[in-house]
């Protein structure tokens, strides 16, 4: 169905909101929280928050004053369950949230962000590494809804297999966003891949989007698996789409619950479902997101509220470990440096 073939058709965003203050967001969060219609509850924490970055990589390494921004990490275990859509609809809920917001488009080989967008991006990640260089400025997008786009680059097949030089490059430049952004969002691959791995690892939150189908529920699984297996400590939380009712979306959560919790004794919260609606396949033919285009649909409501909620937990985390953390894209740089270095013998 026209759903879940959206994922596969987009990526990056990123937008760059004109600064608003801290009470307009405390205004408008418990609104969006309300539960009307909304098939999204408030993600259940699986522990305590922590402060992720310090807890990755290289220990030893001195800490770094952190930038403001907070980093969610959108995954899937396999493609068609709309993974894409719900990062682009949740950088447009945030936005409207009053908070700034960037899509960063990190599947390297398909990005489609922009698809969905119905938006223009004649520059990629690829350009801030390849003969042109261009600067960062020059290839981030003006996505509708009130964010900044930052455009996958089509081709490449892993972030963690590009040469040294190329990788320094591309960090140094992500790295900018951070301190120009309240959320950083990363688009990712679909599956399970070492770069996944390292950006759900490092990420504050982990968003592991689902559908009720068998073989999504199963590689869903696996994906939390592999990034429990290199990260204990990463803060995954469970989102259910195209789910028929509240229920369901609360069981296949208590399935893929039940299971870490047995076989790697880890809690895997519950972010919530979005329900099945029409309105979200109209949407990605009309190229425009669907919180936009429908924005008193069901899928809209639910996703409203899952940032809502993301916005009261990532405030709460900030009481408990401060503002100042270690910096996300400098960490990555650092996995991805440590994961290439020969083992010792």
């Amino acid at each position: 169905m026209a759903v879940a073939d959206q994922a596969q058709r987009l990526r990056d965003l990123v937008r760059d909101d004109a600064a608003r203050t801290e009470a307009d967001a405390k205004t408008q969060a418990p609104t969006a929280a309300r539960p009307v219609r909304s098939q999204a509850p408030s993600p259940t924490p699986p522990r305590p928050a922590a402060a992720p970055r310090s807890r990755q990589g290289n220990e030893s390494a001195p800490a770094e004053v952190r930038p403001k921004a907070h980093v969610i990490a959108v995954a899937s275990g396999k493609g068609g369950v709309g993974k894409t859509n719900v990062a682009v609809n949740l950088a447009v809920a945030l936005a409207q949230l009053r908070k700034k917001v960037a899509l960063v488009d990190v599947d390297m080989g398909l990005a489609n962000a922009d698809v969905i967008c119905g938006v223009k991006a004649p520059y990629n990640l690829a350009h801030l590494i390849g003969p042109q260089k261009r600067k960062l400025r020059e290839i981030a997008v003006d996505a509708p809804g009130g964010f900044k786009l930052i455009p996958g680059a089509n081709g490449i097949s892993d972030m963690a297999d590009l040469p040294a030089p190329m990788l320094e490059r591309l960090i140094s430049h992500l790295t900018q966003i951070e301190s120009q952004c309240d959320f950083v969002i990363l688009d990712t691959s679909a599956g399970i891949n070492s770069a996944v791995i390292a950006f759900a690892g490092m990420a504050d939150t982990v968003l592991v989007v689902t559908t009720p189908e068998p073989t999504a529920v199963t590689d869903a699984y696996g994906l939390v698996k592999s990034v429990l297996k290199r990260t204990p400590l990463a803060n995954l939380y469970l989102l259910v789409n195209q789910v028929e009712s509240e229920l369901q979306g609360k069981e296949v959560h208590q399935r893929i619950a039940m299971v870490a919790r047995r076989f790697l004794q880890r809690e895997v919260g519950f972010a919530g479902s979005i329900p099945l609606d029409r309105s979200v396949g109209a949407s990605v033919i009309r190229r425009v997101p669907f919180c936009l285009a429908f924005p008193n649909g069901r899928a809209s409501l639910a996703v409203g509220h899952l940032g809502a909620a993301l916005v009261r937990r990532t405030a709460r985390a900030d009481e408990l470990t401060g503002p100042s953390r270690a910096g996300f894209f400098a960490g990555l740089g650092r996995w991805f440096a440590a994961a290439r270095r020969p083992a010792a013998t």
